[in-house]
C-alpha cells in the first residue's frame, strides 16, 4: 500500500499508510469519532521514537507547550490500541509501581523484544528463522496465526556487570 500523506499526517507516519486516516477508518467503523484530543495524542505519538508510558508521552507534550490530562491519555489508548497503531508491551516496575509500557507500530516493521528486568532497557530485534518457527508452533497445534508478541526477559550487559561487581564484593567480605 502507497503511503497517503495527508494534512494530519505525523512525520512518524509508516509506509503503510497515514495513521490519522487508520484512526478515523476504525474509530468510524464502530461509529465513534475521531476528536481533537485523539489527533493530538496520535500526532506525538507518532513522534515518539521507542518505548513509553502515558507519563512519558505527557511529559513531552507539556515540554512543547501541550497540555493533557493523563485520565485523558489514558482514556484514549484504548481506541489506538484497538486501530492497531500501538501496541502495549511489558508491564515494568519502576521504583515498587507498576507501568504499562506502549509503542508505535502501525506502518512499522513486525519486532520483537529483549527486556532487561532489572532497569527496563529495550532492544528490539528480527530473527525470520524464529518467526518461520512460530508460526510452524501455531500450525502445529492448530492455530491461525494472527498475529504473536515475543519478549525474552533477562539482564541487558550493563545489569550483568553491576551483579558480577556486587558478587565479587560480597565474595572478598568473606
Amino acid at each position: 500500500m502507497q503511503h497517503r500523506t495527508t494534512p494530519n499526517c505525523s512525520p512518524g507516519c509508516g509506509p503503510d499508510g497515514c495513521c490519522s486516516e487508520k484512526l478515523r477508518e476504525e474509530i468510524s467503523r464502530e461509529g465513534g469519532r475521531v476528536t481533537r484530543e485523539r489527533e493530538i495524542l496520535l500526532h506525538f505519538i507518532c513522534e515518539y521514537k521507542g518505548h513509553f508510558t502515558p507519563e512519558n508521552l505527557q511529559k513531552k507534550m507539556a515540554a512543547r507547550k501541550v497540555e493533557m490530562a493523563l485520565t485523558t491519555i489514558y482514556r484514549n489508548l484504548p481506541a489506538l490500541l484497538k486501530a492497531g497503531i500501538i501496541r502495549r508491551t511489558t508491564l515494568f516496575e519502576d521504583q515498587g509501581k507498576s507501568a504499562a509500557v506502549y509503542e508505535h507500530v502501525w506502518g512499522r516493521p513486525h519486532h520483537d523484544h529483549l527486556v532487561c528486568q532489572n532497569c527496563g532497557k529495550r532492544v528490539e530485534f528480527q530473527y525470520p528463522a524464529l518467526e518461520v518457527l512460530q508460526e510452524a508452533a501455531a500450525r502445529e497445534h492448530g492455530f491461525a496465526l494472527v498475529s504473536h508478541h515475543l519478549e525474552l526477559i533477562g539482564l541487558c550487559p550493563d545489569c550483568q556487570q553491576t551483579a558480577d561487581s556486587a558478587g565479587k564484593g560480597k565474595e572478598s567480605d568473606s
